[in-house]
């Protein structure tokens, strides 16, 4: 008999079957939540920002970027009904970052609300039908994070110019999500998930576009007993290029270190899940993203590692 178990995600969440616990980047695949039940997630990824890249290669940190984010994420899914499940996402973010520009040192420590997202997953096509699982998503990013008073702007060394930098806690403006996402499992103890994720951002307030989004993650898990999971999953996003508004010039634009990423990149997570009691009520996991490749579309920094924590908890 299959066994109903929930992840804690950065945006949907999911049924899965036996042991088996979906990774912890993938979106879930295509799975939803059981009707009437409320799962509450929590997941929290650390990385730093040392090392810089354009195009292919990594290049001189000529500024000695020194950045660090923290960003922890709070949802709460709820099953609609045996087809729908329908989210809230809370993030919380924490970043500080240091750099040296010319004769102007910039030091910024940022924390507070981000946007929230209120998300939903109808099913397309019911795994218990086809022995597999079609979902399509649709998603809305509320401006409630800061976009002035709490970030620090341009540095001296733009000569008064007021150009933000992507440190803010929010864009400024609505963002419009869409994805799809299919799960297969085997014997009820061996999961196979892709889902991809388009995202279309508006100009944002203060002349700053963070760029469109495209993700798509693939992942296997495994249960291998009744409480330790192991997987592992690939994770690309592409975001097109950002446009800083008419107040900041090329030779500007290349000096500065913070920039929102442009251009693609892809990490492989391996990663393990604890199920305490062997039953679905509480899942804990972890895991470490590795930078694979990337093709940066400007002078920016990027982050070689990304360490993810999760805890799951179904009501």
């Amino acid at each position: 008999m299959k066994k109903i178990f929930i992840k804690s995600l950065l945006l949907i969440p999911f049924i899965l079957s036996a042991d088996v616990i979906p990774a912890i980047n993938s979106n879930g695949g295509g799975l939803v939540l059981p009707e009437g039940k409320l799962k509450m997630g929590i997941k929290h990824i650390n990385f730093e920002r040392t090392s810089m890249f354009d195009g292919t290669n990594e290049v001189q940190n000529r500024e000695k970027l020194d950045a660090t984010a923290n960003i922890t994420i709070v949802g709460l899914h709820y099953g609609l009904n045996k087809k729908t499940t329908i989210s809230v996402i809370v993030p919380y973010k924490n970043i500080k970052a240091k750099a040296s520009l010319g004769a102007s040192d910039v030091a910024i420590d940022n924390r507070g609300l981000g946007d929230i997202i209120l998300a939903a997953r109808h099913v397309l096509l019911p795994i218990n039908e086809y022995g597999y699982q079609l979902s399509i998503d649709g998603g809305l990013k509320i401006p409630t994070g800061a976009t002035n008073g709490s970030f620090v702007k341009a540095p001296a060394v733009a000569n008064g110019v007021n150009t933000p930098m992507p440190t803010q806690m929010g864009t400024g403006e609505f963002e419009y999500k869409l994805g799809l996402g299919i799960t297969k499992i085997i014997d009820e103890n061996w999961e196979f998930d892709a889902h991809t994720m388009y995202t279309y951002r508006p100009k944002a307030h203060n002349d700053y576009d963070y760029g469109d989004e495209i993700c798509l993650n693939l992942s296997t898990t495994k249960a291998v007993t009744k409480q330790i999971n192991i997987g592992v999953e690939y994770n690309f996003a592409y975001n097109t290029k950002t446009d800083m508004g008419d107040d900041t010039n090329a030779p500007l634009r290349s000096m500065l270190p913070f920039k929102a990423f442009s251009g693609n990149a892809g990490y492989i997570t391996p990663q393990i899940e604890f199920i305490p009691f062997g039953k679905p009520k509480i899942h804990l996991g972890a895991g470490i993203s590795f930078l694979t490749h990337y093709n940066l579309r400007e002078y920016q920094p990027l982050e070689k590692k990304r360490f993810i924590i999760r805890m799951g908890y179904l009501f």
